[in-house]
């Protein structure tokens, strides 16, 4: 089957630049394909060098590998003698360790709603121009996630200084998706920690402790119907790995949309509640129809806040919308003070109504103690218990 190529020929000879289309079977190699631009322009095929993604392809590359869509250009250079470029594994191999195949990444697609295989895109930072070469090779996922991380030359604006822009795309429907920095192929079939299933797609916090899509989701939902989340900077609220004992903890929230868009958007709700509800400048909404949690700077204002929401004001001390404060102190703060103790993690007020000194904080799932303020010990089992 033959499809359209686009190809962006630029001479470095005569400084010349050609827009090509060209129909090639996606089973020939980049070899075959630049025998077809020799045809085309009389310039000899071991002359031209091909870049794709930043960097230059092999000429045994087969075509079918580089996911090409209609849109997708490929950029020849004609290389003069004193300029070749670099001949290293393109960057999908280097950040892809245990699998040569171009576009092997996984992406969360809001199109296609589900985890979906992807494949990675490099443009210029500045002019969005897909003709670049990158100057360094990415060594982590840090360095694709993270702005101005690798420098490149771009042959369309030629400016100093440049640097690349990463995006991921959908290999289904080639809209813009989010990676999936934790989800990867499982190449050796290995058995998910929960189920002992050997699905093909599998969850992996850098641990091994591998889990299938459908046990991570179980997981999530279960964790968010008590919103036993843990607070953990900078990533947010997020959860530990599934296998017992084990801290490693989901570093993108991207992969809880695989709990549906409706318990997505519930947690990001009650994260956004919790967040606010341990720190000094969150505010909760005192109006019965509303609700919302929201930030409030107060600089020198009047004490009054307004809920970006419903536009209830009301006094932040009194909570009432017509402040009934008799004085400077805020009886319900002291109240607060007076009954309660503060998580020595995350700072949440902490009430103990009874029972044992032994506390479990519900925000970031410390366990403390009531009376010593100090995460849970021996000394506090025998002198702390009641």
């Amino acid at each position: 089957m033959s499809d359209a190529v686009t190809i962006i020929l630029q001479d470095r000879k005569t400084g010349q630049r050609r827009n090509l289309s060209i129909k090639v079977n996606k089973e020939v190699n980049i070899a075959e394909l630049a025998k077809n631009v020799e045809r085309l322009t009389q310039i000899p095929s071991d002359e031209l060098e091909v870049v794709f993604c930043g960097k230059k392809l092999s000429k045994s590359t087969v075509m079918k590998d580089l996911s090409l869509t209609p849109a997708t250009q490929l950029m020849f250079l004609r290389s003069n003698n004193n300029s070749k470029l670099s001949t290293k594994a393109p960057i999908e191999q280097r950040l892809q360790t245990d699998s040569s195949i171009l576009g092997s990444f996984y992406v969360w697609c809001k199109t296609c709603d589900g985890v979906k295989r992807g494949k990675l895109r490099v443009y210029c930072q500045n002019c969005s121009s897909t003709s670049v070469l990158v100057k360094s090779e990415p060594q982590n996922w840090i360095d694709v996630l993270k702005s101005k991380r690798i420098p490149v030359t771009c042959e369309d604006c030629c400016l100093p200084d440049l640097f690349a822009e990463f995006k991921f795309k959908c290999l289904t429907c080639n809209d813009l998706a989010a990676a999936l920095t934790h989800v990867r192929g499982n190449w050796q079939l290995e058995e998910c920690c929960v189920c002992d299933g050997k699905e093909k797609i599998v969850f992996d916090l850098g641990c091994n402790h591998i889990s299938c899509q459908d046990c991570f989701k179980d997981y999530l939902l279960s964790t968010l119907d008590n919103f036993n989340f843990i607070n953990k900077p900078p990533y947010g609220f997020t959860i530990s790995c599934p296998y017992p004992g084990c801290n490693r903890v989901v570093q993108d929230v991207h992969h809880f949309h695989l709990m549906g868009q409706s318990s997505y958007s519930d947690y990001q709700r009650k994260a956004t509640e919790r967040l606010i509800a341990i720190d000094d400048e969150g505010v909760t909404c005192p109006n019965v129809s509303c609700g919302q949690s929201f930030f409030w700077e107060p600089y020198d204002d009047d004490g009054r806040s307004q809920c970006p929401d419903c536009f209830y004001t009301f006094c932040r001390k009194c909570t009432e919308k017509d402040c009934v404060c008799q004085s400077d102190d805020d009886l319900t703060r002291t109240t607060i003070d007076a009954t309660t103790r503060r998580c020595p993690n995350c700072n949440v007020a902490t009430e103990r109504n009874g029972g044992c000194s032994h506390i479990h904080c519900t925000s970031c799932g410390l366990d403390w103690c009531f009376k010593c303020v100090t995460e849970w010990k021996e000394e506090c089992q025998w002198d702390h218990w009641f």
